[in-house]
């Protein structure tokens, strides 16, 4: 598997983790939803560099 796949998967699953069990609250997910939207943004945008940076180094 490639690192422009597993490392982005990775850090979304370890950000998405704290933001959705922040303690024992109940919808503890819906006040940190900004922060998991940027989280997303965020892996998305690392998994392009990620990949234009494999391209780059094949050629």
């Amino acid at each position: 598997m490639k690192k422009s796949i597993w490392l982005p998967l990775l850090l979304f699953c370890a950000g998405a983790g704290v933001y959705v069990y922040s303690g024992i609250e109940y919808n503890a997910w819906m006040r940190n939803l900004l922060l998991i939207i940027a989280d997303v943004v965020i892996v998305v945008l690392l998994h392009l560099a990620l990949k234009k940076k494999e391209e780059l180094e094949e050629n």
